[in-house]
């Protein structure tokens, strides 16, 4: 197991490690922080920077986005291999996805809290205090949500599905690429490609990201046995 970096000096600035893959993401948090909080800030642009931000950096709080690349589950990989190496600093979740079953995914994997890229500069302040503070957030909103799912008849009966169509919707789930899925398979691009358009249309997805939040929501009934 790795060990977990030295706890900060008394009265130091709360270091805070940006994860995203855009830079001007952890520069807006400077600037929004500037002046309400007494914070560092440091820059990961991808998960294994950081890990290795986290294991030499000694940051106090990660603030970590959901989709990194062609990834759209990096930031609950991220999370999860923390959790698993004894990481116990607070994380807190900025994203653009609303679903909550994206959120309740997050939140299973082990995050502090979570808080949208649109929210007014104050909440995002106060959910970084929160959870730097060892409590959680979570936007009321959407918390009601996640706790509407867990209401009997709180998800769609899931379509009837191919052994492929499994396959490659499992992949969609786990954060894999098109192409990706096409080399794990072996097969090409566009048969991942069809096949997706065809799990599009039999789970009513919108888009891609849509389809993302369905196949979780797919594998996630099938682990309960619904």
């Amino acid at each position: 197991m790795t060990a977990a970096p030295p706890a900060p000096a008394p009265d130091a600035p709360l270091r805070v490690l940006i994860v995203d893959d855009h830079p001007v993401v952890a520069e807006g948090w400077d600037r929004i922080t500037r002046g309400r909080l007494d914070c560092q800030v440091i820059a990961a642009a991808t998960p294994s920077q950081a890990w290795r931000a986290w294991r030499h950096q000694a940051p106090d709080v990660i603030v970590a986005d959901l989709t990194m690349g062609d990834s759209k589950l990096a930031g609950i990989r991220l999370i999860r291999r923390l959790r698993a190496a004894g990481a116990r600093l607070p994380v807190l979740v900025f994203t653009m996805h609303q679903s909550p079953i994206l959120a309740r995914r997050a939140l299973q994997a082990g995050c502090n809290g979570i808080i949208m890229k649109d929210s007014p500069s104050d909440e995002i302040c106060e959910a970084l205090r929160q959870v730097a503070a060892g409590g959680d957030y979570v936007p009321a909103d959407l918390a009601r949500k996640i706790a509407l799912m867990e209401r009997p008849g709180g998800a769609d009966t899931p379509p009837r599905l191919t052994p492929r169509e499994t396959d490659i919707l499992r992949a969609i789930a786990d954060g894999l690429s098109y192409r990706e899925i096409a080399e794990r398979a072996g097969i090409s691009y566009k048969t991942v490609s069809n096949v997706s358009q065809t799990l599009r249309d039999k789970l009513a997805a919108q888009s891609f990201a849509d389809l993302v939040v369905k196949a979780i929501r797919h594998f996630d009934r099938a682990a309960d046995g619904i």
